[in-house]
């Protein structure tokens, strides 16, 4: 008989080691579930099913396949709200919020991390709690709140060496390492440290030979080489004591390190191990699938040599049958060599007709590019009426983010199809990120959110609204957070039916601005204007929180 408790508990440990035990995990796991399944209703069942149902779920994650993984993990949560089974609603929770993180949707993710913590403090769950820090570090790095993300390390750190979580402990110490990398590289370095014995505990060598090299690389950094050489090495030799893969990391890392000391052959020579590990690592899985498909090819190529030898022996058993299949092959293989020639000759016109069309379309892109250079001269001609650019250095990057914004706009065309529209959400997101990036410092945490409902629009049109992008985002990033370190700018593009209109809706929480107020300063807002003319739009503006702008335009 199947102890079914124990089961769960080994698939637990294989899981632990996932790199090196997946499939045996994931054979477990799967055999498991079908036995449950089968299985009458009873509570005991339940509970083991629903445990078993989120190993899947990791399982399914690890292979990439986040549509199941979420599915069968939402499930699992359904039958413990059903059954009440708070505690693998909890972990049900986590799950599922680990699987939105891992789908860059934030936003989900929050609200299963805050039912989690909810259920945490209803049934005082603390003995687990370590693993929703765990998890609420990790989902504040990728909002870009490292300070709470630290903090909720640290509560995860206590928790899991409260009650010996070892899982967490160790989940931790890896959160801590790359937390405190720039503020304390000392105890980066010592949690990093810590998770290297942990797996080393677990005899996961090549988790720990990778914390080894991230020890070296922040020893390195800080001008520590005789200590970053001596984790490197260590790294080094475990992996290779222990006859695991190396990991791509362990290399790169060691060249940096001979490159410090400049010794530039050792360092050559790691960086060529580092280029062909991780050219060896990316390409595993496509020679896995090339392998399938020769294997394929070969088995289906013996069952047609098989097949033609059972149709030979027919055709000696009759010679009349060889001559009647003869000839009706034949005819067969004229018809296909007239069918071939004929799909060719259509083939040679088509690639005619298509050389045609491109040099059309070349032609009207050098057009396009005429047009566009006479716009820079045109925004030169109007700045030298200018006198608020009395810096050079902004004087320079204004007009580079406006010839960014007409660059960037040729690049998006689709030469294959036509040169007269562009993909809007494309170009306003990528344009309005690199005017961002171009005044983005280290003290100020500006946030960049884009929506956009209108598909493809007309070059003409774009152009413009490109020019109003890359002037509002620099007005903004240049003014409107002067004495704030975080903000927020949103662009929304949105299509009215009724009113047959599209909307162009430009905000942002900094210090305001009267967009109406004559300003007898600067170039930006005499540009904006004049596009909107160009355009033929209509104008709102607000200032009450922020600045808010709303173009409308056919």
């Amino acid at each position: 008989m199947l102890d079914v408790q124990k089961e769960v508990e080994r698939i637990d440990t294989l899981m632990d080691k996932y790199f090196v035990n997946f499939k045996q995990a994931e054979h477990a796991a799967n055999y498991l579930y079908q036995m449950l399944s089968e299985k009458p209703q009873l509570n005991k069942n339940i509970v083991y099913l629903i445990d078993v149902m989120l190993q899947k779920a990791i399982l399914y994650s690890l292979k990439e396949d986040h549509h199941k993984a979420l599915k069968i993990s939402l499930e699992a949560l359904d039958a413990a709200e059903k059954y009440n089974f708070p505690d693998r609603a909890y972990r049900s929770c986590w799950i599922i919020a680990i699987m939105y993180e891992n789908g860059n949707s934030y936003d989900m993710c929050k609200k299963y991390l805050d039912k989690a913590n909810e259920l945490y403090r209803q049934y005082k769950l603390d003995s687990v709690y370590s693993i929703y820090c765990v998890r609420m570090s990790s989902y504040l790095i990728k909002v870009h709140q490292r300070d709470s993300a630290t903090s909720m390390a640290y509560k995860a750190l206590d928790y899991a060496m409260k009650y010996n979580n070892k899982r967490e402990i160790r989940d931790a110490n890896l959160l801590l390492g790359s937390l405190l990398v720039k503020k304390n590289y000392e105890e980066a370095i010592k949690y990093r440290y810590f998770a290297a014995n942990q797996f080393l505990d677990i005899e996961d060598f090549s988790s720990a030979s990778i914390q080894l090299s991230l020890v070296a690389s922040t020893f390195l950094k800080n001008k520590k080489i005789e200590n970053a050489f001596r984790h490197s090495d260590s790294a080094l030799q475990i992996s290779q004591m222990n006859h695991v893969a190396i990991n791509p990391i362990i290399y790169r890392i060691r060249s940096e390190l001979f490159e410090a000391i400049g010794n530039a052959d050792s360092a050559f020579f790691y960086f060529k191990k580092f280029h062909e590990s991780y050219i060896t690592g990316q390409g595993a899985a496509q020679n896995a699938k090339i392998k399938q498909i020769s294997e394929q090819y070969q088995n289906d190529k013996k069952e047609a040599i098989i097949k033609s030898k059972d149709q030979l022996i027919l055709f000696i058993a009759s010679l009349f049958a060889i001559i009647v299949v003869g000839t009706i092959i034949l005819i067969k293989k004229n018809r296909e060599i007239r069918k071939k020639s004929k799909t060719i000759s259509q083939q040679v016109a088509e690639l005619s007709k298509t050389l045609h069309q491109k040099q059309v379309l070349l032609s009207e892109l050098q057009h396009r590019v005429k047009n566009n250079l006479q716009h820079v001269i045109s925004i030169l001609e109007i700045q030298k009426e200018s006198v608020d650019f009395n810096n050079i250095d902004e004087l320079i990057r204004g007009n580079q983010n406006r010839i960014h914004s007409m660059a960037l706009l040729h690049k998006k065309l689709n030469v294959t199809d036509n040169v007269q529209e562009v993909n809007l959400k494309r170009y306003i997101a990528e344009l309005a990120e690199l005017v961002k990036e171009s005044y983005d410092s280290y003290d100020k945490k500006i946030n960049l959110q884009v929506n956009c409902t209108i598909g493809n629009i007309s070059l003409e049109k774009a152009l413009p609204l490109g020019l109003i992008i890359v002037e509002l985002v620099s007005n903004s990033m240049k003014h409107a957070f002067k004495k704030r370190h975080v903000g927020i700018i949103n662009i929304d593009f949105t299509r009215e039916e009724k009113q047959n209109r599209n909307e162009l809706s430009y905000s942002d929480n900094g210090i305001g601005f009267d967009f109406n107020k004559i300003c007898d300063k600067g170039l930006g807002q005499e540009i904006i204007k004049g596009l909107i003319d160009q355009l033929g739009g209509s104008t709102e503006s607000h200032c009450n929180n922020g600045f808010e702008l709303i173009v409308y335009f056919k």
